[in-house]
Order: C-alpha cells, then sequence, then structure tokens
C-alpha cells in the first residue's frame, strides 16, 4: 500500500467514526427527549399539588373572614367562632405586613415575627372564651387608619398591636416594652402594666417600662389599646429569640394572661 492509498484509508476512518459518533449522539438526545419531557410533567404535576394543597390549607385557616374598606385599603380581620358566647372582644394588630417589612435584621423580619405571635396569641385567649379578631391574617398591607376601623366597628373591648423594636445606636438594649397613648388612659395604663407585669414572671423573657407614646393605633381607637414592642431586633441574642416557635408560643401566652388578668380584675370591681 502506497502512501496515497495509506492517507486516503485513514482520512475514510475519520469519517466513518465521525458519523458514528454524530449517529450515537442523536440517538441519545432522542431518547433523552422524552425521558426529559416526563420528568417535567412530574414536576408540574407536584408543583400543582402543593399549590393546590396550601391554597386549601390557607382557605381552611381563613374561614370567618371578612372585609372592610375604609382609607381605599382592604381589611381582612378574623373573627373567633370557637366559643359560643365570648363576653370579651379583643382586636388583635399584627404590626405592618405585605411591602411593609417594619425592622429587619438578618433573617428575622418584623412583619412575620408579629403575624405569627397574633395567631398564638389569638388561639390562646379564644381558649379562655374571649372572642378574637385580627387585623390582618396574611401578609397584606392594610393602612392604619383600617386598623383602627377594624377594632372601632367591631365594638371590641381591648386593642393590642404587636411589633418589634430597633435600637441600632446601642445594640446591647433589649427588652419588651407596652405603650400607650396618654390622654385619657387610665384603663389603656392598666392594660399596659398588667401585661409587663406578667410577662416579667419569665425567666426567659426580659421586659422594660409601660410607657405613653401618641402613636396612631392608640389615639384613633375608642376602647382601651396597648401596643407591644416584643423585643430588639437590633440586639442579636433577642433576634434569635423572636424568631424561635417555642419562644413566641411563651411571649404568647404571657401577654394574654397580661390581658386575662386584668380583665378579671375588671369584672371583680
Amino acid at each position: 500500500m502506497n502512501r496515497k492509498q495509506y492517507g486516503k484509508r485513514k482520512r475514510l476512518r475519520k469519517r466513518k467514526i465521525k458519523r458514528l459518533m454524530i449517529a450515537y449522539l442523536l440517538r441519545a438526545i432522542v431518547i433523552l427527549i422524552p425521558i426529559i419531557m416526563m420528568i417535567l410533567m412530574v414536576c408540574g404535576c407536584l408543583y400543582i399539588y402543593e399549590r393546590f394543597t396550601k391554597e386549601d390549607e390557607k382557605v381552611n385557616k381563613d374561614t370567618d373572614i371578612y372585609t372592610d374598606r375604609n382609607a381605599g385599603n382592604d381589611a381582612a380581620p378574623v373573627a373567633s367562632t370557637e366559643n359560643n358566647a365570648p363576653g370579651f372582644c379583643v382586636v388583635v394588630d399584627a404590626g405592618h405586613g405585605g411591602i411593609d417589612g417594619g425592622t429587619v435584621s438578618g433573617k428575622a423580619v418584623e412583619k412575620d415575627i408579629n403575624l405569627s405571635v397574633a395567631w398564638k396569641l389569638k388561639a390562646i385567649l379564644e381558649n379562655d372564651n374571649i372572642e378574637v379578631i385580627l387585623t390582618r391574617s396574611s401578609d397584606e398591607d392594610i393602612s392604619l387608619a383600617d386598623r383602627t376601623s377594624v377594632a372601632n366597628d367591631s365594638n371590641a373591648d381591648f386593642f393590642i398591636s404587636l411589633h418589634c423594636n430597633s435600637y441600632e445606636e446601642d445594640a446591647r438594649i433589649a427588652g419588651l416594652e407596652c405603650y400607650y397613648d396618654n390622654s385619657n388612659a387610665t384603663e389603656s395604663k392598666r392594660y399596659a402594666e398588667s401585661i409587663i407585669d406578667a410577662v416579667s414572671l419569665s425567666e426567659d423573657i426580659e421586659t422594660r417600662h409601660a410607657k405613653t407614646e401618641g402613636y396612631y393605633v392608640l389615639r384613633n381607637t375608642q376602647m382601651p389599646a396597648v401596643l407591644v414592642e416584643m423585643g430588639f431586633l437590633s440586639n442579636y441574642s433577642e433576634s434569635q429569640k423572636l424568631l424561635d416557635d417555642d419562644y413566641q408560643e411563651s411571649l404568647a401566652q404571657r401577654i394574654a394572661e397580661g390581658i386575662s388578668n386584668e380583665i378579671k380584675r375588671e369584672e371583680n370591681l
């Protein structure tokens, strides 16, 4: 075999190998396409199932919701229906919500903590035969005017707004604070002090003081009202506690005790 024939045969062999590689590649693609389509279909079905399952859970959780449309926003309070004839009504306001996240410190987002504690407080108060209305039941925007309208329109006996504090100038500061409006606030002051007293009995929860402050929701509600700053997200240790479900449960339990203690005191007068 001369050099020319050898070169020609070598080129033919390369072309044959190339054609074989292309053929196997095409076969692999043909096989993979239906497999990928099946995987996508399964993932799609799982996504749809999970989404509808969550929607069902949300619907079950959010039953007994009614809408108020003051000040151009939708307020969606959730009323208690677990007790036949509750003798006392509390409006629990989870501060912030929607695009207004409140204070954010790492993973700690104020609006989420407020809502989580609000749901826990609702369950505890309902168990004590107290009717509870939430100004918001999910992550939604509710104006300050709507929040107070929910309380006033429902003729509630008490209003409590839940928040988290922050003080960037000194990250060492920690503790729960309770505010009330200073105008004609004798009853509000008693509730604020009762909550502080109840929370201070806990070994895990640090407390500060009951204070006066002219917050909108305190000035514009027609019943005793307090605003609770449950802790400082600017304090790392306290922010981590506020993310803990057990700590939130303990916090809600102590706040509920403060409310119940003042209700019982008034009933015994």
